[in-house]
């Protein structure tokens, strides 16, 4: 079973983005419980075991009947293990490390950003959760794989919306814009010669909310007629205001916000099909030096809901092979939301989970995310663009943007 990559997909592979999931365990894990359950993860997502090849100028998937094999791995840290080399043209497509480290143990899951999202991840790990129990507990597990194995790309259905005068318009627009406007950006700091630096390392920056101040927070959305990813957005982009060398007045930035379009669709896609089917929608926001938090978080609510409502977010996935190429947003912020805490057997426990995206790329990546009543932010980037000064210096301000607030 195989396909070409679509154009949005062999955009991201190019980019060489990996999306990693991690769980840190309390108690010990039964090692061979693992390797097991990785065998049936297999067995419900073939596409696992798959790999992608290069032919000629394009780039194709392959699924093999039977799926071949996935070994656990074993580590002992987890920046090397965000690092290591993936094995994607070969196979599999998902690599699995358990972690032996001096805080416990931490599985890690690490696949191409090109077939997977956050919405189906959580999934993927929920079900490999479910499996272990059901090996340390004898109760069968469903074994059927799910389904479609390889399904067509988003973008086979989202192109079916509009019209190609609608995506032509669009993209000329977003060049438009691009010309006209001044945009402040974060400076690339580990950079050389307007390229990548020499340190091809990736990256994360961890913050962690209480459940006590994750409430209030909470609360306050509420009481401001917001989400709470609404207002810690609001707290990232103030926060990323401070990083600018503009240090007065108003500036004009570029920042992302993912949007999942499994729900947008007709009929829907479900969490459980492993595929990418989230996007970016594009904002200009104009920031002030002394805007408030609230304030901002507002200004990006309405900007996200206008795109989504007047279809601008899909069309930036219709036409990603173009928007790619236009101007780079300083900040790509994903709201996984709430992370189901998985109810294992003997003793363990799973104390936290975190996703993150990881290329070499010229941004940073924050993704938002509730476990255990806490609110999560995870900062990726690649040392090739940023220092790591300079994003324990923007994470500095998040934590001091979010004391601010009462």
């Amino acid at each position: 079973m195989e396909r070409p990559l679509a154009a949005h997909e062999a955009a991201v592979q190019t980019g060489q983005v990996r999306l990693v999931l991690w769980s840190d365990l309390e108690g010990e894990p039964d090692e061979s419980a693992f390797d097991a359950a990785l065998a049936h993860l297999v067995g419900r997502y073939p596409l696992l075991a798959g790999r992608i090849t290069d032919h000629g100028n394009r780039q194709v998937v392959h699924v093999e009947e039977p799926p071949g094999a996935v070994a656990l791995g074993r580590g002992t840290s987890l920046d090397e293990e965000i690092n290591a080399a993936h094995t994607w043209t070969r196979g599999p497509l998902l690599r699995a490390t358990l972690l032996r480290e001096a805080t416990g143990a931490r599985l890690v899951m690490t696949l191409p950003r090109a077939f997977s999202d956050g919405m189906s991840y959580l999934a993927l790990h929920k079900c490999f959760w479910a499996a272990y129990t059901a090996l340390r507990t004898g109760v069968p597990a469903t074994a059927e794989p799910v389904h479609p194995v390889l399904g067509p790309s988003i973008d086979d259905r989202v192109a079916e919306l509009f019209t190609q005068g609608q995506l032509d318009d669009f993209v000329a627009e977003r060049a438009r814009l691009d010309a006209q406007e001044s945009v402040a950006t974060l400076p690339t700091t580990a950079a050389a010669n307007g390229g990548p630096g020499p340190d091809a390392t990736l990256a994360t920056v961890r913050i962690t909310i209480d459940p006590d101040r994750s409430r209030a927070l909470t609360a306050l959305a509420h009481e401001e007629s917001l989400t709470t990813n609404d207002l810690v957005s609001g707290v990232l982009l103030t926060a990323l205001r401070r990083c600018l060398p503009q240090r007065e007045g108003t500036v004009r930035v570029v920042c992302t916000s993912a949007v999942d379009l499994r729900r947008r669709l007709t009929p829907p896609i479900p969490d459980e099909v492993l595929q990418s089917a989230a996007t970016t929608t594009s904002m200009r926001l104009d920031l002030h030096a002394d805007d408030t938090p609230l304030r901002t978080a507002r200004h990006a609510r309405e900007q996200l809901r206008a795109a989504v409502d007047n279809g601008d977010a899909t069309k930036e996935l219709a036409t990603f092979a173009h928007v790619i190429d236009q101007h780079p947003p300083s900040l790509v912020i994903t709201n996984v939301g709430a992370i189901a805490e998985p109810d294992l057997p003997d003793g363990l426990r799973v104390t936290d989970v975190r996703l993150a995206p990881l290329g070499h790329l010229p941004m940073l990546f924050v993704v938002v995310s509730r476990y255990r009543g806490r609110i999560q932010l995870t900062i990726d980037h690649s040392r090739a663009w940023h220092t790591a000064q300079q994003v324990d210096e923007f994470a500095d301000h998040v934590t001091a943007v979010l004391a601010e607030l009462r």
